[in-house]
């Protein structure tokens, strides 16, 4: 017997429901991008921005940037990975 501790729901962990189906879950909710040596993970918004869900990084300075916060928007800019921030 195995015991599981986690907040994870069970599907996503087994990737099936209580019937044994397989469940799909959304596609690209989660999106890394690597900008100036740091990581941000980000999530897509209906209206096309991102939303900044946690930023990775060694700098204990990059933490202090609002523009980095979580829940802080930017725009992606498909040409060439540009990335524009702002609230």
């Amino acid at each position: 017997m195995m015991l599981l501790y986690t907040i994870v729901p069970p599907e996503v962990v087994f990737g099936e429901n209580d019937q044994g189906e397989p469940v799909s879950l959304p596609e690209n909710q989660t999106h890394e991008l690597n900008l100036n040596g740091r990581k941000f993970m980000l999530r897509q918004l209906q209206n096309g921005q991102f939303q900044i869900d946690r930023l990775i990084s060694t700098n204990p300075e990059d933490y202090l940037n609002p523009d980095w916060q979580p829940g802080a928007l930017i725009s992606v800019v498909h040409e060439k990975s540009a990335v524009q921030s702002g609230n």
